[in-house]
């Protein structure tokens, strides 16, 4: 059973590799270089997780099972669809902002090993097309939304909010953006999602408590 101390640096270990992993891109980062951010001794991490793969395996479990379950709390909410949708894409561009390496380490690992998309994608899970297919079938059928499938509305919808987190070297390179300037793109870009769906200003939602606590 491990200590309130041990638990306390097992964490530790886990949150200076999450930053480096998914918040700085240093995905190549060695042990060593985890146990100098979290100063401690090296071997305390192959103590607690045995290797950095493990590590990087547990933690990268946590941040997606996190993220699934705030998409889960949305999309299940007493909210309208369209103010689910509006949530949706506040939500995943501010994840991306916090975690910017985070879906391409997810991409070039299920590239890589395929048989991991299972595991960070795992099709017994609830699918987000399922949780809005009767609302979106609304929507469409009222004219209000062209017609597709709650999937390609999804995949849609997913890309516009992701591609600019997975292309952040290249915009800023081409746009000569700076950190401060790509934040501030990315910003905007909400609105810019939701009126490209919804031909409209996207809401500002005003939350429950309890959601509000799932997604903070």
């Amino acid at each position: 059973m491990t200590s309130g101390k041990g638990h306390a640096t097992e964490q530790l270990i886990k949150e200076k590799a999450k930053s480096l992993f998914f918040q700085k891109g240093f995905l190549d980062a060695t042990t060593q270089e985890i146990a100098d951010e979290a100063k401690v001794n090296r071997a305390l991490i192959h103590y607690y997780f045995r290797s950095k793969e493990q590590l990087m395996d547990e933690i990268l479990q946590e941040v997606v099972t996190r993220k699934r379950a705030r998409v889960l709390s949305i999309f299940t909410s007493p909210l309208a669809f369209r103010e689910k949708i509006a949530v949706y894409i506040d939500t995943i561009v501010d994840q991306g902002l916090l975690f910017p390496y985070l879906e391409n380490f997810i991409i070039s690992e299920t590239a890589r090993d395929p048989g991991r998309a299972d595991l960070l994608c795992s099709p017994n899970k609830n699918k987000s097309a399922d949780l809005i297919r009767e609302d979106h079938a609304v929507e469409v059928k009222k004219g209000k939304l062209g017609a597709m499938s709650a999937e390609h509305f999804m995949v849609n919808l997913s890309a516009m909010c992701n591609y600019p987190l997975l292309a952040k070297s290249i915009l800023k390179s081409v746009h000569g953006m700076t950190d401060q300037t790509y934040r501030k793109f990315l910003q905007d870009r909400k609105k810019i999602i939701y009126q490209a769906i919804f031909n409209e200003e996207m809401p500002v939602v005003q939350l429950t408590p309890e959601l509000k606590s799932i997604l903070s």
